[in-house]
């Protein structure tokens, strides 16, 4: 029957071992490919979407400002 001290040398001297070799993902990229999209959408999705955005946050404001009775039409 093996040492725990054995044992820990070869857990130690397998965790330490180089054998194992990551390949680096830059070779399975494709450079070639051009594509000016953020977030899976163009530059005037983006725009309308965050105009709806200004639109739905303005509105938002203003009935809750109109609902505690702060401001008065």
């Amino acid at each position: 029957m093996a040492r725990d001290g054995d044992d820990l040398s070869v857990l130690r001297d397998a965790a330490l071992d180089e054998g194992i070799v990551i390949d680096p993902f830059e070779q399975y990229v494709d450079r070639e490919i051009q594509d000016d999209r953020m977030f899976g959408m163009t530059a005037s999705e983006r725009m309308f979407v965050s105009i709806g955005c200004f639109l739905l946050t303005s509105l938002g404001g203003f009935l809750l400002l109109l609902l505690m009775e702060k401001i008065v039409i």
